[in-house]
């Protein structure tokens, strides 16, 4: 029997400080794939090709192009806030 192995991946792109990854929007994830499939024409609009994200770990923001973006193997990190660490500790 053949066994199918199942990589989970994503795309992000990596933080312009701390270089951690950062997973980027769906519409981000859908112009990517469109840029590389060649269906968005060079002209369109630059606004439509940059996003502002912040990262997770060392919570800065910055502007990331979609030709920035890049495919991850894994799953995105999950960020957990200060409340629900506090809580943890208590329980």
């Amino acid at each position: 029997m053949i066994q199918e192995i199942t990589q989970s991946r994503y795309l992000g792109v990596l933080c312009s400080r701390c270089e951690e990854r950062i997973p980027v929007p769906r519409t981000a994830a859908v112009l990517y794939e469109e840029l590389k499939r060649s269906e968005v024409s060079e002209g369109q609009d630059a606004k439509s090709r940059a996003f502002t994200l912040r990262c997770k770990v060392c919570n800065e923001e910055s502007v990331y192009g979609v030709k920035e973006v890049l495919e991850f193997e894994g799953s995105p990190r999950v960020r957990t806030s200060e409340g629900m660490r506090a809580s943890a500790a208590h329980a």
